[in-house]
């Protein structure tokens, strides 16, 4: 059946006037009605989605960018290098973001809801595999590949479903759905620590497997939208993005942009224990950071209030991505623990204020209509910058016995990232806006 239409299964009440047969009853013209409202855009269960798609945005986001606790204990165990032990998370990673093609096949060709299942079941297996490795290369295929791919199906889709369900309020949605990823990134790194001290790391990987089905349950509430029209699924590959030059650089932007800020996220917890200090708060460092990720994610939805602004989400996006890299480039001074505080809150809150920002910097550079292909072209840009990203930064400590040319690095990375696109923003023709009232069917 269509993904984008809604199944009525007739009622089937018994006669018992007549054992063993049902009669069927058929909803009425107002009863159809009311289900079409519930499940059209800007309808009831647009919200249920969005708490659904925010939901999952904690889970996998706060999962895949809390691996820098991980690293410090899996350096340790495995007396490991730090690039071979960032490799484990940067192809999780990578494949959470990089994943984007693949997520808008299996979404174009089964919908929504079924990516968002399958892929919850398959993080859920490459954690409980995880369990039984014995070396860091086999926890590359187990944490990074497996479940890296699971993230992967269920990201998209989504960010995907909130935009399908929400037209007036499509901004603010969006950047509400993603303040998920904030408060992922509050709880999960003192839920790790937790686990690890309880159970140790190998006993944690069996709590992050239960952790991870509630994206299943995710998954089952993601019902289609009902609109007048069905919602345009697109060819697999849109060929006028990949000859589009802003596609082309734009791309470049986003893996830029992904090198500093998963490489400043993996590496900073083993920074400040380099720098003498304790490693719990050294960790705790990272929630600090995530209260402040959260707490920038919803002003990016603030934008909506600006209609008359040209390019206002662009320009927002622009000047937070500058800010970032030279809050990470000043990183290497060494100070006190309260200035690390300090750049940290800074860094982490103009780094949700991108997060909220990027679905709808992405409508405005290419359009509602080719949401689908220039986000998932998009993700895979920024899977790059994750998968090599943090090798290189690896390389860098192990060479230089510190992390100071890491830093350095996904500092200018991110700089590099906001000269390109300040670039889009001034060279590229503005896009029309897209957005739609979709009006529900009248009764008859």
């Amino acid at each position: 059946m269509p993904e984008n239409t809604v199944q009525y299964m007739p009622e089937c009440k018994r006669d018992e006037s007549i054992p063993g047969i049902c009669k069927l009853h058929l909803p009425s013209a107002r009863q159809s009605e009311n289900i079409y409202s519930l499940y059209r855009q800007d309808g009831g269960w647009a919200w249920a989605v969005l708490l659904s798609s925010m939901i999952s945005h904690i889970i996998l986001m706060g999962i895949t960018f809390s691996f820098g606790v991980y690293f410090i204990v899996l350096k340790e165990y495995f007396n490991a290098t730090a690039m071979q032990t960032l490799w484990i998370g940067c192809i999780n990673t990578g494949l959470v973001l990089g994943g984007g093609p693949i997520a808008a096949i299996t979404l174009n060709k089964f919908g929504c809801r079924p990516s968002i299942i399958v892929g919850g079941l398959l993080a859920a297996l490459g954690f409980l595999l995880s369990y039984f490795v014995t070396n860091t290369y086999q926890l590359m295929l187990t944490y990074g590949l497996v479940t890296g791919l699971g993230f992967g199906l269920v990201y998209t889709p989504c960010v995907v479903m909130v935009s399908n369900y929400f037209n007036k309020w499509r901004y603010l949605a969006t950047a509400i759905a993603c303040t998920g990823e904030g408060l992922g990134f509050v709880i999960f790194p003192i839920i790790f620590n937790l686990e690890i001290e309880h159970y140790g790391w190998r006993g944690s990987m069996i709590v992050n497997a239960g952790i991870v089905l509630n994206l299943v349950v995710c998954g089952f509430v993601m019902k289609p939208c009902q609109t007048d029209r069905a919602i345009v699924k697109m060819d697999l590959i849109d060929a006028s993005l990949l000859k589009d030059f802003w596609m082309f650089l734009f791309a470049f932007s986003m893996i830029f942009w992904n090198i500093g800020t998963i490489v400043f996220h993996f590496i900073v917890s083993d920074y400040l224990i380099e720098n003498n200090i304790e490693t719990g708060k050294a960790i705790y460092f990272l929630t600090i950071m995530g209260v402040a990720n959260m707490i920038g994610h919803p002003f990016a939805g603030l934008t909506v209030l600006l209609p008359s602004l040209p390019h206002a989400n662009k320009w927002i996006y622009v000047t937070s991505v500058l800010i970032y890299g030279t809050g990470t480039l000043l990183f290497v001074l060494d100070t006190t623990y309260e200035w690390y505080i300090f750049l940290g809150i800074v860094v982490d809150f103009f780094w949700g204020l991108q997060l909220g920002c990027m679905a709808n910097v992405i409508i405005d550079l290419f359009g509602m209509e080719k949401f689908n292909h220039s986000y998932g072209y998009q993700m895979f840009s920024q899977g790059i910058g994750n998968i090599i990203g943090p090798p290189i930064a690896g390389a860098l400590r192990d060479y230089t016995q510190s992390y100071v040319f890491s830093l350095l690095f996904a500092g200018a990375a991110n700089v590099m990232s906001a000269v390109i696109m300040f670039i889009i923003i001034l060279k590229k023709p503005r896009q029309q806006p897209q957005q739609e009232e979709v009006k529900p069917k009248s009764e008859t």
